[in-house]
């Protein structure tokens, strides 16, 4: 399980969240997150969890929401897109289908991650009590852009090839 790893995330989509009627299949599927096998074999995703942080509605407390569960295997070096929404992939923009082998689509009606107070993407193994990945970003992320792993933070592009040379 260590293998695997959140790598990038879109958190705010370009454009309104929402619109009078609910946000669109494209406007959904636009927030997404990368999973990536970073090992040199396939890894069993059978009760692996990807989780957010969800706030109370007093805000004063938080606790991990699953996004979505898994099954099957990812292999080598592959990585897997979890996009908001139900899909399906034909309503994807172009630059959200760039750079992933796979696209799933957590069924949610509504966006997922916090941009308000920021989100960390966590993965779970089965029957664990504590996440063996995870990372996070600041509230408000800039919008539409993608943002890059750089140790457990997620950075928008400009900053995580700026503090690595």
């Amino acid at each position: 399980m260590k293998t695997l790893q959140t790598v990038r995330m879109k958190p705010n989509p370009a454009g309104k969240d929402r619109s009078r009627n609910g946000a669109s299949e494209t406007q959904l599927g636009a927030e997404w997150a990368d999973i990536k096998n970073m090992g040199t074999g396939p890894v069993d995703l059978e009760g692996v969890r990807l989780c957010h942080i969800a706030y109370a509605a007093d805000g004063r407390s938080s606790t991990w929401q699953v996004v979505m569960s898994f099954r099957g295997t990812l292999g080598a070096a592959q990585t897997m897109r979890i996009h908001t929404g139900k899909g399906p992939a034909s309503v994807l923009r172009a630059e959200d289908l760039q750079g992933a082998d796979f696209h799933l689509f957590t069924g949610h009606d509504n966006y997922v991650w916090n941009n308000d107070r920021g989100d960390c993407a966590s993965l779970w193994g089965p029957a664990a009590s504590s996440p063996f990945d995870r990372a996070c970003c600041d509230s408000w992320p800039p919008e539409g852009a993608v943002l890059h792993r750089v140790g457990e933070k997620f950075v928008p592009l400009a900053m995580s090839t700026s503090r690595h040379p």
